[in-house]
């Protein structure tokens, strides 16, 4: 609830895109020893702007905003903004909110669109794995690296690849299917290796490729369109031991009698009612849940998404599991990219790439000309690496020193800094070279970049500075308003009870006239009436008098009965003076009247309670407002304004 209140009292109060002024760091509001920028100011009055219905000009606001920021303040006077509730859902908003700024919007959608496009196809494919730890030795890498390397060479050679698989492959499952991997689709697999399928053509043998799990070689057997979805129902004879059943010819019989049956007329669902050892679905015509290719037997999947209309009956499909009959019932296509996108979004973020949005943006900030890196003591670093070796000879012939390798804005990392780092890595061999310190220096400027922007993005980032401080203080006003105003106001029945009869006038109807009321909306008409209503003073016969007066009755309406209207109103009518809540405030023509008006008595409390309720809340924060400014003394630089 606070965080939705939060939420739309900042969109409220509080512009995708900033026109701020030249002046912007200047200090435009002082209270005590808060100082609030022009900018800030600026940001939240365009904001403002462009909400319907706003009309305000600068000055006008600017005691809005004085109000606004004296809660601010008076909060972190009274310490809400140190208690550990505060500072955790602060804390929250704003690293989701980083986790948005800090992201490479053009490499997400590349990566999106190429998921998308992923999902147009169905792949069968098989594969090679050589396991390998992640955090393996470089010795150990270099063993599976040339392991994987020798098996791809003899699939190349023109040896079967599934049968390299059963003999060479360290995937479990291979010893039973052959590194078979079956059909699948995108988010099937972890992302580097759906990527190298999909990037590889059919029959051909894929680069190698490391994930988590080692190194692996990929054969694409085929690739089809991915149609989708389908929903179907079955009738099912089932084999009594699954896989071992190639010449059971009662079971084909009993299907081809059944097949034959429904070619004579016999309603399907009644017939897997009746026949169908699928009890899952026999119960329901034989309707079985919705599914993609790849979530069903090959073969029983294959049957049905080649049927081409619902309704559509297949022959008998035989499965390791038994012979079926397959009725299409609906098939749901792949939707468009917009329709998709949720769904893209969250398989993104849960098979980790998403994460290249936020690595493409740390490396385009490596780019920037905050970013510097020692081309000096990177060359001296060269010179010492070719000299080495090994390892130890290298850690000992470069000398400690502060001087910066790498620098991010003020953030520095020293020479020093980097050959520690590099100390405990274990897997950094020296005898790769240049090619080993420049991954090693990418590596480390990476994280100290990322480090920086998690800690400083609201110094490098407007928007975002302006969004986070909106919620600070969006939830400060909230816990500030809830303590002082809201909880306390439904609790003191005496002090509403107060109100409401101090306030009479507020919850009391307005005049409710009984008679006639006509709207003139011709000129000529209005000025006739306006000379006999000179000389009479009241709307005495006022229907009669505008038939007598008017060519036709075109140029008048008139309506009787009840109507909310204003006491001691003149003929024609101040409609300035009538109720916001008059249907005639708004005519465009003029309004006169005859009839007798007759004032209101208040609303009983019990009618009013809720409405009482809002206007004491309303009352108590505008004296509770005044307050503040007395206590405070805000000083707003209108000059500033203009």
């Amino acid at each position: 609830m606070r965080r939705l209140f939060i939420t739309l009292f900042i969109s409220v109060f509080l512009v995708n895109s900033m026109t701020l002024s030249a002046q912007e760091n200047q200090t435009i509001l002082t209270i005590g020893d808060q100082a609030f920028s022009s900018g800030e100011f600026w940001h939240v009055y365009n904001k403002n702007k462009h909400l319907p219905g706003f009309n305000e000009s600068p000055e006008d606001f600017a005691e809005r905003f004085i109000n606004y920021k004296l809660k601010v303040v008076e909060a972190m006077d009274q310490g809400l903004d140190t208690m550990e509730s505060f500072i955790n859902e602060y804390e929250k908003y704003a690293n989701d909110l980083k986790k948005a700024f800090m992201v490479d919007s053009s490499a997400i959608e590349l990566v999106a669109r190429q998921a998308y496009n992923n999902m147009q196809y169905v792949v069968k494919a098989s594969h090679v794995l050589v396991t390998l730890d992640p955090n393996s030795t470089p010795a150990d890498t270099l063993k599976a690296f040339n392991q994987i390397q020798e098996i791809r060479e003899k699939a190349l050679a023109g040896e079967d690849f599934n049968e390299l698989a059963s003999e060479f492959s360290q995937d479990p499952s291979a010893a039973q299917n052959k590194g078979n991997l079956g059909y699948f689709s995108a988010f099937r697999m972890i992302y580097p290796f759906e990527k190298a399928a999909f990037a590889t053509e059919v029959g051909a043998v894929s680069n190698i490729i490391r994930t988590d799990f080692g190194y692996h070689i990929i054969k694409v057997h085929e690739k089809l369109p991915n149609l989708g979805k389908i929903r179907v129902a079955h009738i099912m004879k089932m084999f009594d031991k699954p896989g071992e059943n190639t010449d059971d010819l009662a079971t084909k019989m009993s299907i081809d009698s059944i097949y034959r049956e429904w070619q004579n007329g016999e309603p399907f669902e009644k017939m897997a009612a009746r026949y169908s050892d699928d009890k899952n679905s026999s119960g329901q015509g034989g309707e079985m849940r919705a599914f993609t290719l790849p979530e069903m037997v090959p073969e029983f999947a294959l049957a049905a998404f080649e049927l081409q209309e619902d309704g559509a009956v297949s022959e008998p499909v035989k499965t390791d599991y038994g012979w079926h009959i397959i009725k299409r019932l609906e098939l749901e296509p792949v939707k468009s990219y917009e329709d998709e996108y949720a769904h893209i979004s969250n398989m993104m973020s849960r098979d980790g790439r998403s994460n290249i949005g936020t690595e493409a943006f740390i490396k385009s900030k490596m780019k920037g000309s905050d970013y510097r890196l020692n081309e000096d003591a990177l060359a001296v670093l060269y010179q010492v690496a070719e000299e080495s070796r090994d390892n130890a000879a290298f850690f000992d012939a470069v000398a400690p020193t502060d001087e910066a390798l790498i620098s991010y804005y003020k953030d520095v990392l020293t020479v020093s800094d980097f050959m520690e780092q590099l100390k405990s890595d274990e897997a950094f061999n020296i005898k790769g070279g240049e090619v080993a310190i420049d991954n090693q220096i990418e590596e480390m400027a990476f994280d100290l970049v990322m480090e920086v922007e998690n800690r400083d993005l609201a110094l490098h980032n407007e928007k975002y500075k302006y969004l986070i401080n909106e919620y600070f203080d969006g939830l400060l006003i909230f816990e500030i308003s809830n303590n002082e105003i809201w909880q306390n106001v439904g609790k003191d029945t005496l002090a509403l009870q107060g109100y409401y009869e101090n306030h009479l006038s507020e919850f009391t109807p307005a005049p409710v006239l009984k008679g006639v009321v006509c709207e003139v909306v011709d000129k000529r008409l209005n000025k006739r009436m306006l000379k006999r209503f000179d000389r009479t003073g009241n709307g005495d016969n006022l229907v009669q008098i505008l038939k007598d007066n008017a060519r036709n009755d075109q140029q008048y309406n008139c309506e009787e009965g009840m109507f909310e209207f204003a006491l001691d109103a003149g003929n024609p009518v101040d409609k300035s003076l009538l109720p916001e809540e008059s249907v005639f405030k708004h005519y465009k023509g003029s309004i006169y009247w005859e009839g007798e008006v007759v004032e209101s008595e208040p609303l009983p409390y019990d009618e009013v309670v809720g409405q009482v309720m809002s206007s004491f809340q309303q009352w108590k924060e505008e004296q509770w407002v005044r307050d503040l400014r007395e206590k405070h003394q805000p000083v707003f630089e209108y000059e500033l304004l203009k």
